[in-house]
């Protein structure tokens, strides 16, 4: 008799777990990284160059099953299959008939990377996501690229699945009730919540806008101030420039996701990022010249943004999850609590601000590629960025159907691109 191979399974990441909790109509817990390539995509080699990238990169077909305590990944086995894009972006990839999560897809000159938030984060699917273009790349222009070295993420399987998480946990550190990558706690503090109309078939919608690298570095510069921050501060401005006067008084609140790997040595391919919160009230902070919020926005990365805070928040999170109470629960009662905590953490910030920062490509390749953007979806509304070369795309994506806070964003920073370009997955009447 034959026997049934048993599939490969493994534990989620610390920060993985709380997704396929949270993943519902309004938020698929979905991101999207895209690659507008100066000629039209050959679907037959895209193909061939995904299958490829899923060959040095197998556990990003990996499936969530629910097991009694908690969920876990399984290999499927299974390989994505090519498509022209038809559908709006960031359709839910996660439910329980195990199926891919990822997904990819193109329309004429661009190409889409979509993937449940639970198998990777931005650095992680970023790794992935250029594989699939190193692969590309030289397929399609195989006679100019004839006898060009491809370079290949250099890491082990071991690296490429590690949770950082639990590598880097010191149980000396942190607390496993102090709940600290919920937010801020701080006594009395309103935060100002967006209350406007949503999409009525929960579909997200994006407005992204293109501008210039060297602009906006050089008013940042200006400012003393990173790239990061800078955008920060306009993005809390153009908050206040939407908000109803009688709010005025709320405190607006950034929560800015950061790469541990930047302080924790890693490959892994897999989820490892902290939290930080940007605060500025209006009502309470004196001044409200774009160059006063940004003194206060960088005093407040300043602070977050040390070895110490964030050994910290990967030491409450793990402690967390191995607390005795919390390992007998069921996952049932987990996804319970792993709800209502999100829902705690949603009202403790306005707005997410995500930077990938800059894309790299071997210039070989990079010739080939116009541009980069992502986004993620969000029950609301969220901000992410990236740039390749001189090219900076900032991105909008929610459920919400209004866009004065993205009108008020992109005029301000249009003051310092006047060829900056906004694009969008909606009329442009309604923008």
């Amino acid at each position: 008799m034959w026997k049934r191979k048993e599939a490969k399974w493994k534990r989620l990441d610390n920060a993985a777990k709380i997704f396929p909790a949270l993943a519902g109509q309004e938020d698929s817990e979905v991101f999207r990284i895209a690659c507008a390539l100066h000629e039209d995509v050959d679907p037959e080699i895209l193909q061939a160059a995904v299958d490829a990238a899923v060959d040095e990169h197998p556990s990003f077909t990996d499936t969530i099953r629910a097991g009694v305590f908690w969920y876990y990944l399984e290999d499927t086995g299974m390989r994505p299959k090519v498509h022209e894009e038809k559908d709006s972006p960031l359709q839910p990839l996660y439910d329980e008939r195990a199926r891919l999560l990822i997904d990819i897809s193109y329309y004429r000159k661009r190409i889409n990377f979509e993937i449940f938030h639970a198998i990777a984060d931005g650095t992680g699917a970023m790794i992935f996501f250029r594989t699939i273009l190193t692969n590309y790349l030289p397929l399609a222009h195989a006679d100019e690229l004839e006898g060009v070295r491809i370079e290949r993420y250099d890491s082990t399987e071991r690296e490429k699945a590690a949770d950082g998480f639990t590598e880097y946990f010191e149980p000396g550190k942190g607390s496993s009730t102090n709940f600290e990558f919920l937010g801020s706690r701080a006594d009395k503090v309103k935060v100002y919540q967006f209350r406007e109309s949503r999409t009525p078939d929960c579909r997200q919608l994006v407005t992204e806008g293109e501008t210039s690298v060297a602009a906006v570095k050089k008013a940042a510069k200006a400012e003393g101030a990173t790239i990061t921050e800078f955008i920060c501060a306009i993005l809390i401005r153009s908050i206040h420039e939407a908000m109803p006067r009688n709010e005025y008084n709320k405190t607006i609140s950034i929560a800015v996701p950061v790469n541990l790997r930047n302080y924790f040595k890693s490959n892994t391919m897999r989820n490892f990022f902290g939290m930080i919160e940007i605060r500025y009230n209006f009502g309470t902070e004196g001044p409200h010249e774009l160059s006063d919020i940004i003194l206060s926005v960088r005093r407040s990365f300043e602070t977050e943004l040390t070895f110490e805070n964030m050994q910290q928040k990967i030491a409450s999170q793990v402690k967390m999850e191995r607390h005795p109470i919390v390992r007998v629960c069921p996952l049932v009662l987990k996804d319970l609590i792993m709800v209502i905590l999100q829902g705690v953490s949603m009202k403790r910030r306005t707005i997410c601000l995500s930077n990938v920062g800059r894309i790299e490509i071997q210039p070989e390749l990079a010739q080939y590629i116009r541009n980069f953007d992502l986004f993620n979806s969000s029950s609301k509304r969220q901000v992410c960025m990236c740039s390749f070369g001189d090219s900076m795309v900032i991105s909008f994506s929610g459920v919400l159907a209004e866009h004065d806070v993205e009108r008020a964003f992109f005029r301000s920073l249009a003051k310092y691109d006047e060829n900056l370009t906004i694009s969008t997955n909606y009329s442009a009447k309604e923008f």
